[in-house]
């Protein structure tokens, strides 16, 4: 089920080349986020950007910082500013996956909205 959301804090992403990454694709997986636990820092084998991808959508190779993407995911965050409104369907430890009035999508830190 949706759940609706008003902005109370402005976020502004500061990622301006976000990760994309397809389902299966190979990647090296590096630190956990401190400020975001289960969020780790990943470079996509194949282009070499970087981004932060939740941890349970990635298989680890053991023994290895090698691991693969689950499922097609991208880390793209939204320019979100006070009062707007939003619509998530996904919340993954501590972002929600949000549509804004226009269509468009991407991840804010829940600490940044309430509900509606």
């Amino acid at each position: 089920m949706n759940k609706h959301f008003i902005v109370k804090k402005a976020h502004h992403p500061e990622v301006s080349k976000p990760l994309f990454a397809n389902k299966n694709e190979e990647i090296w997986v590096f630190a956990e986020d401190k400020a975001y636990p289960g969020w780790m820092l990943c470079k996509i084998k194949s282009s070499g950007v970087e981004g932060y991808i939740p941890e349970q959508i990635i298989a680890h190779v053991p023994d290895s910082k090698s691991g693969t993407v689950l499922e097609d995911y991208s880390a793209r965050e939204l320019d979100v500013e006070q009062g707007d409104e939003l619509e998530s369907n996904r919340e993954i430890k501590g972002w929600a996956w949000c549509i804004d009035e226009d269509g468009t999508g991407g991840w804010v830190p829940l600490e940044n909205l309430k509900e509606a």
